[in-house]
């Protein structure tokens, strides 16, 4: 007789598929940003985490900016 599958084998696992987050400061280590050191400071804050992904959407959108 074959038994109900539990919740956590049938369901996907949001904490495998979540983004991991880091630092400014981890940010400004990474060699990654390392040639856009200075964006990564202006453009983030302090004490707050991001993601890769919302770091270099940052960065794209700074770049795409129009000047006043």
């Amino acid at each position: 007789m074959a038994g109900k599958k539990k919740d956590s084998e049938t369901a996907p696992k949001s904490a495998e598929r979540a983004e991991s987050r880091f630092s400014k400061e981890q940010l400004l280590a990474a060699k990654r940003f390392r040639d856009k050191k200075d964006l990564v400071n202006a453009l983030l804050e302090d004490g707050e985490l991001y993601t890769m992904k919302s770091v270099e959407e940052k960065i794209e959108k700074y770049k795409k900016g129009k000047v006043k």
